[in-house]
């Protein structure tokens, strides 16, 4: 005898299959690719992470980043930021800015190290992600201002 799939458990395995499937990051709309962004007089080729899904795999899985690159993590409202580099097989740099743009904060980030690095204050908005030592050798430091109106811009394109 050959067990029937009733409508009533057809409608109830499709809602659960619904319901399931939601619990997952919304992708953003418009994969928008990255985009200039200036720091100080220095100009850099961004990528956003605006998702909780792109903000927890970061950089991981990649052989590096190119020089005048970075990723650039956007939230929501100001709070204390904490990074740590699992599953990174490279040096990075990491700076955490204010919502107005300012550099506060900039800290060396190494591989495989999972102790979280932690900001001192708490009311950073933006962190930026670039190769190891791009800060100091471009002579960018606490006080650069990154151009808030680009990012506000490239987020906006990327939610349409």
């Amino acid at each position: 005898m050959k067990a029937k799939l009733t409508p009533f458990l057809y409608l109830l395995f499709c809602g659960l299959a619904a319901l399931l499937s939601s619990c997952k990051d919304t992708p953003a709309k418009n994969e928008a690719g990255p985009f200039q962004l200036s720091l100080g007089d220095k100009t850099l080729t961004i990528e956003l992470a605006l998702t909780q899904s792109e903000q927890r795999k970061g950089l991981m899985g990649r052989e590096g980043i190119a020089d005048d690159h970075g990723m650039l993590f956007v939230y929501t409202s100001p709070q204390r930021m904490s990074y740590w580099m699992k599953n990174v097989d490279f040096p990075i740099d990491i700076g955490f800015f204010t919502a107005d743009g300012v550099l506060r904060e900039v800290y060396p980030m190494y591989p495989q190290d999972t102790l979280a690095r932690k900001s001192i204050r708490d009311d950073m908005l933006y962190a930026l992600e670039t190769r190891y030592q791009w800060f100091s050798e471009n002579k960018i430091r606490p006080g650069a201002k990154l151009d808030v109106e680009a990012v506000k811009k490239a987020v906006a394109s990327r939610n349409n």
